[in-house]
């Protein structure tokens, strides 16, 4: 099962490690992870990577990547010792961080054996602190699933969400944060959405309308979007008593490019 969203994020992270410097996300895997004809192929498409839209792509999944990153490794810093990597897709962080939390990939059965038969014929080994948790974010069973795999629910974890959210129903999206919101106090998710067009400038509806049909041609319609205000009244009522938002502003601030804001992140804390 390939999932289109989750090719194009791969192959704009291992774009971003051949085109883009300085790198703000360095993941030496991700042109591995794509087999050695994808990786010639991109290595070949300079002139293509050069347009200002594959850059903005590539800028945006390499920023999302960051935060997540950044706010894992903070955590842990605290003590936190579970990473739980939601839709990880072909998500690499496992593969080349040190082995010493236990960490949960978190994804739909095929999607997981898709990604296991591309991290085989990269030659990249599976670390023993890894577990697979095979869930479907419709069915409202991730707390189980994941206990089912080791996941201690009386410990803080660290989730991250990128790239999901907007392709599921909005009950759906505050089911799992909901779940979350149960966890040990302590536990904290970072996660992107699609932002309600009422909150867009015009060229960010125009570019939203665009990203939307593109997404809607190869079976990914986004299916969600959220007015920020009331997002965050729903993740405090749910439990979370710190909530950051991350829009256009304070992720160039942190880390440098200017993004379109028609996705924005948050990181909320239990």
């Amino acid at each position: 099962m390939q999932k289109p969203s989750a090719w194009m994020t791969a192959t704009a992270r291992a774009a971003h490690q051949l085109y883009d410097q300085p790198l703000i996300l360095n993941d030496p895997l991700a042109v591995r992870l794509l087999g050695a004809e994808r990786g010639a192929e991109l290595r070949a498409d300079a002139q293509r990577q050069q347009h200002p839209l594959a850059a903005a792509m590539r800028a945006t999944m390499a920023v999302r990547a960051r935060l997540a990153e950044d706010s894992w490794l903070a955590s842990q810093a605290r003590g936190v010792q579970q990473y739980v990597i939601l839709g990880a897709g072909l998500d690499t962080y496992a593969y080349r961080a040190e082995h010493t939390a236990h960490i949960y990939e978190v994804d739909l059965p095929a999607m997981q054996q898709w990604k296991r038969d591309c991290l085989r014929a990269a030659d990249i080994s599976e670390p023993a602190n890894v577990r697979y948790v095979a869930t479907d974010f419709t069915d409202g069973s991730l707390l189980e699933d994941l206990q089912q795999q080791g996941f201690d629910a009386a410990q803080p974890a660290c989730f991250s969400w990128l790239g999901v959210s907007m392709y599921l129903q909005p009950d759906e999206v505050m089911r799992t944060l909901r779940d979350i919101a149960d966890c040990a106090p302590g536990s904290s998710i970072v996660f992107d959405y699609s932002v309600h067009r009422r909150h867009l400038n015009d060229n960010e509806r125009a570019g939203l309308d665009l990203v939307a049909a593109s997404l809607a041609a190869q079976g990914e319609p986004l299916q969600s979007s959220f007015e920020p205000p009331l997002l965050e009244h729903m993740l405090r009522h749910h439990g979370y008593r710190h909530v950051e938002h991350f829009g256009a502003d304070e992720l160039s601030a942190l880390y440098g490019p200017r993004l379109s804001g028609i996705f924005r992140l948050i990181r909320a804390t239990v």
